[in-house]
């Protein structure tokens, strides 16, 4: 009995879907990275305007009168701190939807190639019952041919 290997015709294909699908994964993964990144920038400046606010309660106690000018100082500061707050949200925003789009991304990858996977699965599946039928066939045309010779 010669027995054929299995070869699944879209082989190549399959290759390179799984390619795409780690592809998408590292995308996600640098995305993920990057919000990381922009979260923390957030806390960062978030802390910073915090500590400012208290640097500038904290100097106008009782007892201490402070000028306009430092007042339009440290307001000055409060608001440029704040434009700095806005854009580390906007870029949080931003990194945000990045990683919704590679995280869809990365799912219809996985489903592109979860696809193929079950296509190879079937079609293995039918050629070992293909030669499990052959070796049936053989062995009954075997059995079928002892028979012929006892009864002879």
């Amino acid at each position: 009995m010669t027995e054929r290997p299995f070869r699944f015709r879209l082989e190549r294909v399959h290759d390179i879907r799984r390619q795409r699908e780690r592809g998408a994964q590292e995308d996600l993964a640098a995305a993920l990275g990057q919000q990381a990144g922009q979260e923390a920038a957030l806390g960062q400046v978030e802390a910073t305007i915090e500590d400012a606010r208290e640097q500038f309660r904290g100097a106008s106690g009782y007892g201490e009168v402070r000028s306009g000018k430092d007042l339009a100082a440290s307001q000055a500061y409060l608001e440029r701190l704040a434009g700095r707050r806005a854009v580390a949200v906007r870029d949080l925003n931003a990194s945000r939807d990045e990683v919704g789009r590679r995280r869809r991304d990365l799912e219809t990858a996985a489903r592109e190639r979860q696809a193929l996977d079950r296509l190879h699965a079937r079609r293995r599946a039918e050629h070992e019952r293909e030669l499990a039928r052959a070796e049936s066939s053989q062995l009954d045309e075997l059995a079928l041919a002892g028979h012929r010779r006892r009864q002879a």
